[in-house]
């Protein structure tokens, strides 16, 4: 579905893919005893029907190409009204180009890619509080419908801290205009975890962290309405839905 992760299998575990993409983006593959598989993250506006993975592979030292077809179902997501500061729906001069000095440095993150596989598929939740505003929502603020959210909010007050949600490298930080301070963190092929408003932030761009590693701190940096975590996770450069990727309680 829109904002989800479709798995797709490959082939056996001894399957010669070498690299897999999806609309123009490397694809995260995990190979297992039950077979090569791809994971693939969906934009939320993915219009439902039939989608294609482009493979690559080597046979006898040639290099071939093919494609493979999965299915997208719909799903609406909720609506979601909230009043903000207008100077964040029409950015000033300065404001602007602020936003346009950013802009570059965050797609670089968000299309972040290294080759090594991701210890693990299972993330913590990177702070205490309250699981608020789900992923997904259509976001209509001051009576304008934006761009939908694209994580999952934890609501506390500022200073709680924030945990690294997996061991991984942490390949930006900064402070945005509309995301404040912000952490993103490399997990491995395309697997990255985004921290967002912090109030501060403990680490620095190449550090290498330890699942549960204190990252910064909660605040109510960039486009809020109040102090949060806003937790983004991104894979092949796609924001997909965080809960996806937490232990099941039994």
């Amino acid at each position: 579905m829109p904002g989800g992760v479709a798995i797709v299998k490959l082939g056996g575990a001894d399957s010669q893919v070498s690299e897999v993409s999806y609309n123009g983006k490397r694809v995260l593959t995990l190979r297992q005893a039950g077979g090569l598989f791809a994971l693939v993250g969906l934009p939320l506006d993915t219009a439902p029907g039939m989608q294609t993975l482009h493979l690559r592979t080597t046979v006898d030292s040639m290099q071939l190409t093919f494609a493979t077809a999965f299915e997208v179902k719909p799903k609406a997501y909720p609506a979601q009204h909230l009043k903000i500061n207008p100077r964040f729906l029409e950015p000033s001069t300065t404001d602007q180009q602020r936003i346009e000095r950013e802009t570059p440095l965050l797609i670089q993150a968000r299309g972040h890619w290294s080759d090594a596989a991701p210890d693990s598929l299972i993330l913590d939740v990177p702070s205490s509080g309250r699981l608020s505003s789900r992923f997904g929502l259509r976001r209509v603020l001051n009576g304008q419908e934006r761009a939908p959210h694209g994580g999952l909010d934890v609501a506390a007050p500022t200073g709680t801290p924030v945990h690294a949600a997996n061991a991984g490298r942490v390949i930006n930080t900064g402070d945005y205009f509309y995301a404040g301070k912000s952490v993103f963190l490399d997990h491995g092929k395309g697997f990255i975890t985004v921290y967002l408003h912090l109030s501060r932030i403990d680490v620095k761009e190449g550090d290498t962290v330890d699942r549960g590693a204190l990252l910064g701190a909660v605040g109510a940096t960039g486009l809020v309405t109040g102090p949060h975590l806003h937790w983004g996770v991104l894979l092949n450069g796609v924001y997909v839905d965080p809960e996806l990727f937490l232990k099941r309680k039994k």
